[in-house]
This record gives C-alpha cells, sequence and structure tokens, in this order.
C-alpha cells in the first residue's frame, strides 16, 4: 500500500484537528492540551495530529495536523519533509490568518506543482475583505491555488477538499 503525506497548516483555531477528525478512517491522534496563554480558545495542539484515509486498497493519505504557533515550527519542519500534499485553512475575519497564510506558504515551499487547496473557515456568507485578501496573497505567489468556503465540521465540506487536493494531484501528474 503506498501511503502519501497530507499537511494540514494555517493559525490557531482555524479547524485543523476538527478537519483530521472528520476526515480520519480511523481514531486520530490528537496532541491538543490546554493552552496556557491567551490564544482565544481553551485546547491548542501542541504536537502532531494524525489520522488516516483509505482511498482504495491501494493508497492511503495520512493526515498530519501541526501546531498553528510558530513556536512549534520544529514539528512543521518534521511533517513539511516528503509532503504529497498541503491543505491550508485560514480563517475569515481574521487578518493575523491571512497574514499567517502567506508566511506558510514561503515556510512550506508550496509551487504549482505541489496539490495545495486553500479553506476558509468560520465564513459568515458575507463577502468579506479578508476572501479578496486570500486571493492577492496567493496573486503575490504567483499560485494558482483552488479556495474554499468551508466549515471542517461538516464531513461534506472536508471530502469536497480532500477530493480537490487528489484531483489536483492527479493533473500534475498527467502534465
Amino acid at each position: 500500500m503506498t501511503q502519501k503525506k497530507i499537511a494540514v497548516i494555517g493559525s490557531v483555531g482555524v479547524g485543523k484537528t476538527t478537519l483530521i477528525n472528520r476526515l480520519s478512517n480511523n481514531d486520530t491522534i490528537n496532541t491538543d492540551v490546554v493552552s496556557s496563554v491567551d490564544i482565544g480558545k481553551e485546547m491548542t495542539t501542541v504536537g502532531i495530529d494524525y489520522g488516516q484515509i483509505y482511498v482504495d486498497d491501494e493508497i492511503n493519505l495520512a493526515l498530519y495536523g501541526v501546531p498553528g504557533q510558530r513556536k512549534y515550527s520544529l514539528v512543521w519542519d518534521f511533517v513539511k519533509e516528503g509532503l504529497w500534499g498541503l491543505v491550508i485553512l485560514v480563517k475569515d475575519n481574521d487578518r493575523h490568518s491571512i497574514e499567517e497564510m502567506d508566511y506558510l506558504l514561503d515556510y512550506f515551499s508550496v509551487k504549482d506543482d505541489m496539490p495545495c487547496v486553500i479553506g476558509v473557515t468560520h465564513f459568515n456568507n458575507k463577502v468579506t475583505n479578508e476572501l479578496t485578501l486570500v486571493h492577492e496573497c496567493l496573486r503575490k505567489h504567483q499560485l494558482n491555488l483552488p479556495v474554499y468556503t468551508v466549515d471542517t465540521r461538516i464531513k461534506e465540506d472536508a471530502l469536497m477538499i480532500m477530493n480537490t487536493l487528489i484531483a489536483l494531484a492527479e493533473e500534475v501528474s498527467h502534465v
């Protein structure tokens, strides 16, 4: 069986752990602990969240969720080695989250030949300046990536991200 490594990244509180929990075919490894500082939520990821998706008898997608705080970038370094695909989650109405996306695009060396999908979470169904800023950030990096508004708690939204990632990988391999 071939295993493909996918990282789920983004700032604190964007829904990385939730996305992995919704997608995984088995119990996930979750590294959330009570935060010692105010980050806007009680629990935070301090290690690697892990889950798996069995696509078929030959392909297994390994999902690695990393902490959203830069002080845990050592974990990011481990996860970025050998990546097959990347999911970047960005929180709507949160400029810091968009600035973090800009940083992560560089940190993970995202190029057009790497399957990558952007998911905008906590979306309030209004056209916001943040969506424009997401697209501007992608243009700055000369990237043409799919951008979806998603609710990581909804299985169909999570599957849409993974199906797009798989389609992008197939497109890249046929070029």
